[in-house]
């Protein structure tokens, strides 16, 4: 692209943080100088998990609650073809690990055949992607998701819970570490039948992030 061309996009459609959406520039995480000089907050949910008869939790972590207007950016990239957001929220993540702690592999929430072909990309996988380059831990399509079932966005807690039944499969994860990746946690209900069935494939150990979380009590 020519220097002028690039100015002439820039002017009319300025970068915007990626945290507060406000426009100006921005680092390559995608953040004004603000939201960079603070600290990373980490949001955390946890949930219970019966597993044949093993009880597990699952811990979910995101670096931030899914409000506005960072809610917005999600969207752009979830719906609306903004791939490039991919690394920005992948850095984002980065920033909540523990460096203690250790994993195997990072494995993406996966998408229909159906879905891919409407969407032209896996939003959980293009994040655990540059997650990878971001660790060097290797990412890996354990998962699979072997039937169609309606959006979750649309759906009650109740609804979701049931709309996940029997949905995805995992051929074999023993005695991995698992650092599972999705893009928004709202009532688990995805996570937690992508965690049984890591669990149900043999895995050690399954772990959430996200790039944000809804909270019970939170107001959108």
């Amino acid at each position: 692209m020519s220097t002028w061309l690039h100015r002439l996009l820039t002017f009319f459609f300025p970068a915007r943080c990626l945290f507060c959406g406000r426009p100006g520039q921005v680092n390559v995480d995608g953040l004004c100088a603000d939201c960079a000089r603070k600290p990373a907050e980490r949001v955390y949910r946890y949930f219970a998990l019966k597993v044949c008869r093993e009880m597990y939790t699952l811990e979910c972590r995101a670096p931030m609650r899914y409000k506005k207007p960072f809610r917005s950016a999600l969207w752009r990239f979830k719906f609306h073809g903004e791939t490039s957001l991919a690394k920005p929220l992948a850095a984002q993540i980065a920033r909540i690990l523990d460096a203690e702690q250790t994993f195997d592999c990072i494995v993406p929430v996966p998408i229909s055949a159906e879905r891919l072909r409407e969407r032209g990309y896996n939003q959980s996988q293009l994040i655990a992607a540059a997650l990878s380059e971001k660790t060097g831990l290797p990412c890996r399509a354990l998962l699979t998701k072997i039937r169609e079932n309606r959006t979750q966005h649309m759906l009650t807690a109740q609804e979701r819970e049931a709309n996940v039944q029997g949905v995805y499969a995992c051929a074999d994860a023993d005695g991995l570490r698992v650092l599972l990746v999705d893009d928004i946690v709202t009532t688990g209900a995805t996570a937690r039948a992508c965690a049984r069935t890591l669990y149900q494939a043999g895995a050690a150990q399954v772990q959430c992030v996200c790039c944000a979380i809804v909270l019970p009590d939170s107001t959108q």
